[in-house]
């Protein structure tokens, strides 16, 4: 039943007698009422309003049905640890200088006995002669000369050089000329490999000459041994009468200084002082974990911890300074952390977390992206004891970003998709079938309403289906389009589903009993005017800002309707104290004048209220509707009148009945092409009368 309702009809039956007095004819009024449009609608319906013109419409709305939270669109996670590794790599000794003076008496001792007996009568000679005593001194042909352990370098106990020189000067500080030396030098251990020889001819009484070798390769010892492998000269001569060529001879004054000096060692391992010196210098990065796409201009932080953790093997403290160029404190200073780096082979890795709150990342400061460039240096501190040290020895750092959360974000944040939960729109829709079934709206307009404080366009796609029983229709609208936030300021977006551009006149007219949407929302959204968002957007982003997505429903009655049934109960007097053995026939006199815009199919059924049963009724012919204008708006009543003879059946029914049912069908005019709008002030009038013929013979 279209409008399930209690009559509203205004009856006057002061009119009717209660009894019949014998006449040929007589005239009795048996109902007239008059309804408007507005007594044929519900009167619970909340979103029913009216314009000023009297128009009728429905409309529904609310605030919010679906957000769309910041928080989802960037999260920035914890970023995981960069790891980098450097060994410590050669190390630079200090220049070393060991002097080894060899006395006229160290020499002799290791010469054969013969030579050395003449040499020791020659210092007797001299020492005889008195001050400045001279003697002829012995030539010594090619022979050893002994063995001499010296301490080198306190730098180091070992060495394995990568590099470096060692020089030895010889200073003949012998009263006579040395024709030949040959030097051996070698680390004062069993079976050591000699680390170098030295050869050295015609060296004349107080003068220098020096020797040198290459170390590549070589492992040496602070603690070495020089070995006189040869040493040859030809002393005063052949002639020992020859006064003129005798010596000063001293075997405790006279002497040959050797002098061994390592310059421009590097060392790759071994046991050693660490000498306080710069080690690695590098470059690496930190990639920042996000989508592919993204690309972040500045990250301004609340909050955030940076955190590094680090491992060596080298044993001694080594110095890093780090220094990110493009993480920011609020004075524009580049963040800088000193870090002491111990060996944690017994104690394990080290780690340590520092606050860089209010910090930002300003990736423009270069031309990385998403990318934070970490420069860091290291300094080998010296150490006071001598620690075992290999050019491979390691350092691992591992550097990462904890708890960060931002106040603002910039940059492009790419084509993120974001679902929008299933849920029931809250509306009933269902109200229209209190109004009536088989309603099709022509004009009806969905608008959806989207407030976006995010500086980011989104395209908001949304599926909406109603349903009722097995029927169900898809709404199939357009994309939203939804503007960025302004200066993180609320945009307003509002786009319109209606008749030309989803099928929205169609879910609403099976009446559905639910509706149920859900869709995504897409940032950056690839548009005719603007195919290259990633080129074009910049978008930002704040804490808890967002979109909402609200609507507004108006459903103006303009519509068309297609047989609309309606039941309306009149009450009926005519039967009481009335003589049927006196009536000869009666006809119905109908009146009717039609505001309203529909045709009318009229059946009058006679009733009784107590049993309910329907003991007759009587078809009336079709009542059309009232002419309407271009905007669907009626001009003027249509009236109708008529007589109608009432079947002895259709007499007995009448006088019988207590109540007069009217069983309206309703249309609109050629239903299938027209549409007409409803007005409160619509009004159909009604009145029946009763003629009696009786019969006046009896």
């Amino acid at each position: 039943m279209l409008f399930p309702f209690v009559s509203c009809m205004d009856e006057d039956l002061s009119m009717l007698s209660t009894s019949i007095e014998v006449q040929p004819n007589f005239a009795i009024p048996l109902v007239s009422s008059t309804t408007t449009l507005i007594d044929l609608l519900p009167e619970d319906i909340e979103e029913m309003t009216f314009d000023d013109d009297n128009f009728i419409r429905v409309t529904y709305a609310e605030d919010s049905i679906a957000q769309v939270s910041s928080d989802s669109l960037l999260v920035i996670e914890d970023q995981s640890p960069t790891e980098e590794s450097f060994v410590v790599g050669e190390i630079n000794i200090d220049a070393f200088e060991t002097n080894v003076s060899v006395t006229l008496d160290e020499l002799v001792s290791n010469l054969d006995p013969s030579t050395a007996n003449d040499i020791q009568q020659a210092d007797q000679q001299a020492s005889a002669a008195g001050i400045g005593g001279k003697a002829y001194f012995p030539p010594i042909s090619p022979q050893s000369g002994g063995e001499y352990i010296e301490e080198g370098s306190d730098q180091f106990e070992n060495i394995l050089i990568s590099e470096g020189e060692l020089s030895i000067e010889v200073t003949n500080n012998f009263p006579i000329e040395i024709s030949s030396l040959s030097l051996e030098l070698r680390n004062n251990i069993i079976g050591s490999a000699p680390i170098g020889v030295f050869e050295y001819t015609n060296i004349p009484v107080d003068d220098s000459q020096s020797k040198s070798i290459q170390l590549d390769g070589t492992l040496m010892y602070s603690e070495i041994e020089l070995s006189i492998v040869e040493f040859s000269s030809i002393g005063s001569g052949d002639d020992e009468y020859d006064t003129t060529r005798w010596v000063p001879v001293s075997l405790l004054e006279d002497n040959i200084s050797i002098s061994v000096s390592g310059n421009s060692i590097v060392a790759s391992e071994g046991s050693v002082k660490f000498p306080e010196q710069a080690g690695v210098s590098e470059t690496f990065s930190i990639e920042m974990e996000f989508d592919d796409d993204v690309r972040i201009s500045l990250i301004d932080l609340s909050q955030g911890n940076f955190v590094y953790t680090y491992e060596s093997s080298v044993n001694t403290t080594i110095q890093l300074d780090l220094e990110i160029p493009t993480l920011i404190n609020s004075l524009g200073q580049s963040f800088t952390q000193n870090i002491l780096i111990d060996n944690t082979e017994l104690s394990g890795s080290q780690s340590f977390s520092l606050p860089i709150d209010d910090y930002s990342f300003d990736f423009s400061l270069s031309d990385s992206i998403n990318r934070l460039n970490v420069n860091y240096s290291s300094t080998i501190l010296g150490s006071t004891n001598f620690q075992d040290y290999n050019q491979n020895d390691q350092i691992t750092l591992m550097l990462g970003m904890e708890n960060l959360d931002f106040n603002l974000v910039k940059g492009y944040f790419g084509q993120t998709t974001t679902d929008i939960e299933e849920d029931l729109l809250d509306i009933d829709v269902g109200v229209l079938e209190e109004i009536g079934a088989g309603i099709f709206l022509e004009t009806p307009n969905l608008r959806f309403i989207v407030d976006n404080s995010i500086n980011i366009p989104f395209q908001i796609n949304l599926d909406m289906i109603g349903y009722n029983d097995n029927e169900s229709v898809s709404l199939e609208g357009p994309s939203i389009q939804v503007s960025p936030g302004e200066d993180m300021s609320g945009v307003i977006s509002v786009s319109d589903f209606n008749q030309d551009n989803s099928f929205l006149p169609q879910l609403l007219a099976i009446n559905p009993s639910e509706i149920i949407y859900s869709g995504n929302a897409i940032t950056n959204p690839v548009t005719e005017s603007n195919p290259n968002p990633e080129q074009t957007n910049q978008n930002s982003i704040i804490p808890g800002s967002g979109i909402s997505i609200g609507f507004e429903m108006d459903l103006p009655l303009y519509l068309r309707m297609e047989d609309v049934k309606r039941m309306d109960t009149l009450v009926l007097n005519f039967g009481e104290d009335t003589e049927n053995d006196y009536i000869d026939s009666i006809s119905l006199k109908i009146h009717t004048e039609n505001e309203f815009p529909f045709d009318v199919d009229l059946k009058i059924l006679f009733t009784d209220s107590v049993s309910g049963f329907i003991q007759d009724s009587l078809d009336v012919e079709l009542i059309e509707a009232a002419e309407t204008d271009e905007n669907g708006r009626t001009i003027s009543a249509n009236i109708y009148d008529s007589n109608v003879s009432l079947s002895s059946s259709q007499i007995d029914a009448l006088i019988n009945s207590n109540r007069l049912l009217l069983d309206i069908t309703m249309n609109s005019f050629d239903n299938q092409n027209s549409a007409v709008r409803l007005y409160t002030d619509y009004q159909f009038n009604i009145s029946l009368g009763a003629i009696l013929e009786l019969n006046t013979a009896e």
